[in-house]
């Protein structure tokens, strides 16, 4: 039988009715037992219950199960027994205490797979592409990562196309470290600039499989393709696509306005970025950080971080 609990806990003196156990009536227990309802009767009266419905937790729970969640790993995160969580998931009662169920609820899908449960690579294979980018070897790459070179090697080069979820953890705390600063290894620039992989600014979620770098902040025009060329970056796929376009519309144009429109064009994106990093340069200067810049002039963060990179205001700015 389970021992019993400590004199001076509402466990105690509660006691266990089902198996014939009275609540201990000494005055530890009792003052135990009175502060609980006290603050039961309190929370009830301030619409905070001390039981919530079970209904919610285990539809949760079986979200997580379904993102492939362990079990282990979900009783580790949760600090809920198995047994506790079977129970939940089962909803053998149709109320369960508040605490266990905000801890359930708090758990978001991925958090729990094993470390040895295989995930797709795209997340990991974006972020040492990007890495690479940066300038950054790829000897400190394995270091930071903690992984081999020859693990490195496939991956950049996609042969994997899954990874445990260990080695994804590993790969995303290197990047995690590595991403704030640029390395100036010239080979890896070069390798980047071929391959033409992005850096991290360029994501927004770096592990959505349908996400595609905006390596200008208006990726996918015409607009875009003259940022890649003044900019001196490699023309993505979509702005390629996106010029070609352009000229197709023109094609009627006599020579002299065809040239015209390219002139103005070519000024428009000359001049955009340099107006655009001076605006939130201002907005900054009055207290806000870069994601609220980026918010009021209408751009994604990650690209008016590149702006601000590429048009510095001072030496300090120029020497990152």
């Amino acid at each position: 039988m389970k021992p019993l609990a400590e004199h001076g806990t509402t466990a105690r003196a509660k006691g266990r009715p089902a198996a014939g156990i009275h609540g201990c009536p000494c005055h530890p227990c009792r003052q135990a037992e009175n502060a609980y309802d006290k603050r039961r009767r309190y929370l009830n009266q301030t619409g905070r219950t001390l039981m919530v419905d079970t209904a919610p937790v285990a539809a949760h729970l079986r979200g997580l199960f379904a993102a492939g969640a362990g079990w282990i790993q979900l009783s580790a995160i949760s600090g809920c027994s198995s047994s506790t969580i079977s129970n939940l998931l089962a909803e053998k009662n149709p109320q369960c205490r508040r605490t266990t169920a905000n801890k359930i609820l708090a758990i978001q899908p991925g958090d729990a797979i094993p470390n040895q449960r295989r995930i797709p690579a795209t997340g990991t294979i974006r972020r040492l592409r990007a890495l690479v980018a940066l300038g950054h070897k790829c000897a400190d790459i394995d270091a930071a990562c903690r992984i081999d070179h020859s693990v490195l090697t496939d991956l950049l080069t996609a042969r994997r196309d899954t990874v445990t979820v260990g080695l994804a953890k590993r790969v995303a705390d290197g990047f995690e470290k590595l991403s704030k600063t640029n390395g100036t290894h010239a080979r890896s620039l070069r390798r980047a600039a071929r391959e033409r992989w992005a850096s991290p600014a360029a994501w927004d979620d770096i592990d959505d499989p349908n996400a595609e770098p905006d390596w200008t902040g208006h990726c996918g025009t015409d607009r875009g393709w003259w940022l890649h060329r003044l900019e001196d970056m490699p023309v993505c796929s979509r702005c390629e696509a996106a010029h070609e376009q352009w000229k197709t519309d023109r094609a009627h144009l006599a020579r002299t306005e065809r040239w015209a429109e390219i002139g103005r064009a070519r000024a428009t994106a000359r001049t955009r970025e340099a107006d655009l990093a001076h605006d939130a340069r201002e907005l900054m200067r009055y207290g806000a950080d870069t994601e609220q810049a980026a918010e009021r002039l209408g751009v994604t963060r990650s690209h008016l971080h590149q702006v601000l990179k590429r048009h510095p205001d001072t030496e300090q700015e120029l020497a990152a």
